[in-house]
């Protein structure tokens, strides 16, 4: 995908690594005003920040009339202004606001109270590294949707216990189950229409009905200009910032607009939208000098005007190194406001060191088993927190925690009423022997039909030296589970829009659709690759890692990559970091590619190194490695790469015998995984080669959220594909589905001879286009480009035989040209050309 690479370029010139944590504040007695909380950015995090969808308006055809002013600080939901604690900015932000507004306004209760304000110390704990690193906002939303959070209330305020305190106690984890991140999204802000569609949100997120909500953003706070309004204007004497600082050090919350402010800006004299005043030639929202945003500092009432400030407008589209926000984007968040764990673990740990631990659960569907079958991990407990106790105190008794984690999504590979065997699985990466723990005690409870605790037998196991430990307990669970109802998928025309809704019944609505791409593996005869051409130089011969780029897009996973993460220890990863990939939970836990993991090491004396070579036909990288601290255990293995997303093992003969190893691919979801047959192995065959490949999936077809699976499928005549889909309940418990996809050879024109299902006039059309169909029955029709691209959503409803749909097209800003008008029905589905003039 080439938009992740551009993207992460357009970042990684915009911010600048580790900003430090500090007071700007010229005022000795004053509030502190902290900056420098937000923290380099990964290749992983861009990853997922393209991930993120779009936040599509209601009236995004610019229909709805907006108020000239809109400040949600006077809402119920809008918690009172507060000074953050620290480098916690994006988590003041992001939950301390955000959070807060949304699940208050969901639930309908007032945000000024602590039993209805969410903390910011909660999540920012497990990603401040407990020296106070800083965080974004859409780390502390990763763990809120999974872990939830507890209330002001529980926690013991906003900051209670400093910046390395973990929270203790079952019953405070289980309240936080309840309270959930359900989502979240962004807004390109670049043009008039980003911002049109940002001044939506904050006005109304249904267009009108009910009421708006806040987003957040990041800027560069330090070297902002921040002046006031000019007197004798709308507003005059109140803050306002004119220009952001070239490095993004702060993470702030619009929470309301205002159309009627103004800034000259070119010193002309005058307030103007409508002329070039930055000298590019071009006229756009780089040269408004009327309207902003009202902004939701965190650092007092005090600053501002009670908090607050003005951004113009202007500031939202300008490049970040001309003054403007981060990207050019800001996210929204969708809370989850009765959500409920059904399956949690209880645990008490003790460890000297949380750093160390990665806490991850499992499942398996044999009650003998002594391994998960499907694992997962969480975005806390996972290797943070600095070196500290669990409790992140000094005293004996901050050793020892007590957890809650809610693994109600373990269920999706289990049937209901059949016993089961649920893990607790630590690992822990320690190989100084720095730390030590023991797992005191695990039970799950079953909270389905009331709430069943069945506690495990296994107590006061002693947490494995750089290892994994695991311990487990049965349980039968009875539970209502999502399946996928539909049998069957149509046939469809190569090169031809296709449309199918996919259906669903149990489990809890709304239902959420995905692929779930999975991995296979067969024996091949290839010969090993004995490459010396190419050496690459890692960070360090132990516990190192190299940047490679790829000559082409490499699929993985369902993602596009141009660049990999080669690591010392056996293992191709893409986040640009060195990471513990040496065992099958590690695999598991880890985006990653490996023929061979283990604690590796390199002895360039001793002819070690690791070689590559490649043009844009494959890639393939070789490991010619010793065991950490063992010059004389030999490794030589290859992973070779192609841009269909096949994936090549090798392993040369002479390999040392051990069984303190692994091999195979993730997706680091603990769901998706494929340890290889020859992994853990005391002796690999001689000349060993593996082909790891994924079903192939057709191009051009893709499955929206609702389950809608779409696209012109581009395919050899005749191809079948078998294709995996997946529903996620709102309870989080999916169910998986094989359904055949069949692309026959139909052209455009031939299908377009038969009889239509619908009529649309005029065509050529201009602004508007009437629809009517032939047949009474349930219709959903989109605009589709003619590469097959959904450019609109048309209309959706039961229509009579002959009943004209009439739609406004001129206000979705096509451009001239063919388009395809699609439809899918209870009586069929097809496909017409329309011109657009």
């Amino acid at each position: 995908m080439k938009k992740h690479f551009l993207l992460l370029t357009f970042i990684l010139l915009t911010i600048v690594a580790g900003a430090q944590v500090g007071n700007i504040n010229p005022d000795p007695d004053g509030d502190p005003w902290y900056v420098g909380g937000l923290r380099e950015l990964t290749t992983a995090d861009y990853e997922m920040l393209s991930k993120i969808p779009q936040w599509t308006a209601p009236y995004h055809d610019g229909t709805l009339t907006l108020p000239t002013q809109v400040d949600n600080t006077v809402n119920v939901w809008f918690r009172p202004i507060f000074n953050q604690s620290g480098g916690s900015c994006g988590q003041a932000s992001g939950i301390g606001y955000n959070f807060t507004y949304e699940i208050d306004y969901a639930r309908q209760v007032p945000a000024n109270t602590t039993q209805n304000q969410y903390p910011t110390h909660f999540a920012w704990n497990f990603l401040n590294g407990g020296v106070g690193n800083g965080s974004w906002y859409f780390d502390g939303w990763l763990i809120v949707r999974e872990a939830g959070c507890p209330t002001v209330y529980d926690y013991g305020g906003m900051s209670f216990g400093g910046e390395t305190r973990w929270m203790s106690g079952y019953d405070l984890y289980e309240n936080a189950m309840y309270n959930r991140v359900l989502d979240f999204y962004t807004i390109d802000v670049t043009t008039r229409e980003g911002i049109e569609t940002l001044k939506q949100w904050l006005y109304s997120r249904d267009g009108g009905t009910l009421p708006g909500g806040l987003a957040n953003f990041g800027a560069g706070i330090t070297a902002a200009t921040i002046t006031t309004l000019p007197y004798g204007t709308h507003n005059g004497g109140k803050t306002v910032i004119t220009s952001w600082g070239p490095t993004s050090d702060h993470a702030m919350t619009f929470v309301g607009y205002d159309d009627e402010i103004v800034y000259d800006f070119n010193n002309d004299g005058q307030y103007t939208d409508d002329i070039d005043i930055n000298g590019d030639g071009v006229v756009d929202m780089r040269d408004c000098e009327i309207g902003g945003l009202i902004m939701a500092n965190s650092w007092g009432a005090s600053w501002g005007f009670q908090g607050k400030a003005y951004v113009m407008y202007k500031l939202l589209a300008d490049p970040m190194e001309q003054g403007g926000i981060w990207a050019n984007m800001v996210h929204l968040l969708q809370a989850k406001p009765d959500g409920e764990p059904l399956l949690t673990i209880k645990t008490t740990i003790k460890h000297t060191s949380r750093n160390k631990i990665k806490i991850m659960a499992g499942i398996a569907t044999d009650p003998e088993a002594t391994r998960p079958e499907h694992v997962r991990s969480f975005p806390l407990f996972n290797y943070q927190g600095g070196d500290f106790y669990m409790k992140g105190g000094s005293s004996n008794s901050d050793k020892t925690i007590e957890i809650g984690l809610d693994i109600t999504d373990l269920l999706s590979w289990v049937e209901p009423g059949e016993e089961s065997r649920i893990f607790l699985q630590i690992i822990e990466q320690d190989p100084y022997q720095q730390g030590q723990g023991e797992i005191v005690s695990m039970s799950v409870i079953d909270y389905n039909n009331g709430q069943e605790e069945t506690i495990s037998d296994m107590q006061n196991i002693n947490i494995a030296n750089n290892d994994t430990t695991l311990i487990w307990t049965n349980a039968t669970i009875n539970f209502d589970k999502v399946a996928i109802s539909t049998e069957a998928l149509p046939d469809a025309a190569i090169n031809f829009p296709y449309l199918a809704q996919l259906e669903a019944a149990g489990g809890t609505q709304p239902y959420a659709w995905s692929l779930n791409m999975a991995y296979h593996e067969e024996a091949v005869s290839d010969p090993f690759p004995a490459i010396t051409t190419n050496e690459l130089t890692p960070t360090n011969d132990d516990d190192g890692y190299a940047m490679l780029p790829l000559p082409f897009d490499f699929m993985f996973y369902g993602e596009t990559y141009n660049e990999l993460t080669i690591l010392t220890d056996g293992a191709i990863t893409f986040d640009g970091n060195f990471a513990y990939v040496r065992d099958d939970g590690a695999i598991i836990g880890n985006k990653c590619i490996t023929a061979y993991c283990a604690d590796l090491m390199m002895y360039p004396a001793l002819g070690d190194g690791i070689f590559y070579e490649g043009d844009e036909a494959s890639m393939t990288i070789r490991w010619k490695m010793s065991k950490w601290d063992m010059p004389a255990f030999d490794v030589d293995v290859a992973v070779a790469l192609y841009p269909d997303g096949r994936i090549y093992f090798f392993y040369n003969d002479g390999i040392t015998p051990a069984t303190d190893w692994s091999a195979g691919v993730s997706t680091g979801d603990g769901n998706s995984f494929l340890i290889a047959s020859v992994a853990g192995q005391m002796n690999i065959p001689a000349n060993y080669a593996a082909l790891i490949q994924s079903n192939p999936f057709p191009a051009g077809m893709e499955i929206t959220s609702g389950g809608l699976f779409s696209g012109t499928p581009v395919a050899p005549e005749g191809t079948i594909y078998e294709i995996p889909f997946k529903v996620t309940g709102y309870d989080r418990i999916s169910a998986t589905k094989m359904l055949t996809f069949s692309a026959l050879e139909t052209s455009i024109a031939t299908t377009e001879s038969k009889p239509l299902l619908v009529e649309a006039t005029p065509n050529p059309a201009t602004d508007n286009l009437t629809i009517r169909a032939h047949k009474a029955g349930i219709y959903h029709f989109v605009l589709l480009d003619i590469s097959g691209r959904k450019v609109a959503n048309l209309y959706g409803g039961h229509l009579q035989a002959g009943e004209p749909v009439s739609i406004g097209i001129s206000g979705f800003h096509l451009q001239p040209g063919v388009y395809l008008l699609q439809h899918t029905s209870t009586n069929g589905h097809g496909a017409q050309k329309i011109v657009v003039r």
